[in-house]
């Protein structure tokens, strides 16, 4: 393949091909920056693990002797005062406590019907219809198709939120704000207790605002609460002794990243709970990269077609690849260069790992190259003079 034919190509598409390559750079940074995440986390993850040292803390106050260091506990979380809502006589003994709030709205549906006997401009039809359901969020009215007659609210009165416990503690170890945020097991509350006021009505565990609990109108509210981290629930925890606060562990060798702490639900080993840890890791890693993966293909099928017909021109591609539809030579190639790129952060931290990757990513390249198709026919040729030598 001539490089002229790649000036032409560029000065033809040049615009479609500059926006396609920004697109091949931001993910390329995405790439890079999942995978060094990931390699940031999991030392941080192992370091925090290496220094923990397993402590009781039930026994006595030993705060001031485990000032500072990193330590492991395991116990019932104990609540020093409960989280209330007033309003709606709510009270729990737990770490959160979740209030949500939904509105009663009106709701646009759209559903698109062919009609192959219209017009060219009018073969899809669409047919608008609404109805009246509960939502978390404002829905714009403004941006219907029947306005008149489909009027909600522009704002809400009260808003989602959860309330965190002050003091909790396991043992005489009180924990952080950052370590009871890792608090998300949560329990649905189905009170029969009703509120005092008035104007708040209560049926089947949900709260109302409106002037009944049955019929509903727009604008209407619907409150039901949830709580996590319930009192004599068994936790494990590893982070930093402050002043007798356990505190999310900060590395020196990672500055500039998020402070790092273990929270479960559970009585766990410090090896079990590394394994666990490092289980969810992977699974948002993957997901990082699948997603890093699906954008490299997009971005490559952005390309000029023309592209891909000079690409194919190369002398090491083989007839395979070239008798394979555009989206799959996208594909293939989009494969190669995710794994390529995902190689480089790893070829610093573990060049072992970081080759295998750079071997999978030549895989799919050595699959459809010249090189097989030429041992192929170098074995063809040596089986045909096998058979000629015994005849």
């Amino acid at each position: 393949m001539a490089w002229t034919a790649v000036k032409n190509q560029f000065k033809e598409t040049w615009l479609t091909t500059s926006l396609s390559l920004i697109l091949f750079t931001g993910v390329t940074y995405f790439l890079l920056w999942a995978e060094s995440q990931t390699i940031k986390s999991n030392l941080m993850l192992e370091e925090l693990i290496s220094a923990a040292i397993s402590i009781d803390v039930h026994t006595e106050d030993q705060a001031k002797h485990y000032e500072g260091q990193i330590v492991h506990i395991i116990g019932p979380i104990e609540i020093l005062e409960p989280i209330s809502e007033p309003d709606y006589n709510i009270q729990v003994q737990a770490v959160k406590l979740r209030k949500r709030v939904q509105m009663y709205q009106w709701i646009e549906e759209t559903t698109e019907q062919n009609n192959f006997l219209s017009e060219p401009a009018e073969e899809y039809q669409k047919t608008y219809w609404y109805h009246k359901d509960w939502r978390d969020y404002i829905v714009d009215s403004n941006l219907f198709y029947i306005r008149p007659g489909h009027h909600n609210p522009t704002s809400m009165p009260l808003f989602s939120e959860t309330h965190i416990a002050e003091n909790v503690r396991i043992g005489w170890l009180y924990l952080g704000t950052d370590v009871k945020r890792k608090v998300n097991d949560y329990y649905e509350i189905w009170s029969d207790s009703r509120p005092d006021r008035s104007d708040i009505k209560l049926h089947s565990g949900f709260y109302y605002h409106g002037e009944s609990a049955l019929e509903h109108k727009i604008g209407d509210l619907r409150i039901h609460f949830s709580y996590a981290g319930r009192q004599d629930d068994i936790y494990t925890a590893v982070g930093v002794v402050e002043s007798g606060v356990l505190q999310p562990y900060s590395s020196s060798s990672f500055p500039s990243a998020d402070p790092i702490s273990l929270f479960r639900k559970g009585s766990y080993t410090l090896q079990h709970l590394h394994e666990l840890e490092r289980k969810d890791a992977n699974v948002h890693t993957w997901k990082y990269r699948l997603l890093g993966f699906i954008q490299v293909f997009a971005s490559a099928m952005t390309l000029h077609p023309d592209w891909i017909t000079l690409f194919l021109q190369f002398s090491w591609i083989s007839h395979n690849l070239r008798r394979c539809t555009r989206a799959w030579v996208n594909l293939v190639l989009s494969f190669s260069y995710s794994c390529f790129i995902i190689s480089f952060p790893w070829l610093l931290h573990k060049p072992v790992y970081g080759v295998i990757i750079v071997v999978y990513s030549i895989i799919p390249l050595l699959y459809y190259s010249t090189l097989l198709t030429r041992r192929e026919v170098t074995e063809s040729m040596s089986y045909r003079r096998w058979n000629d030598d015994i005849r």
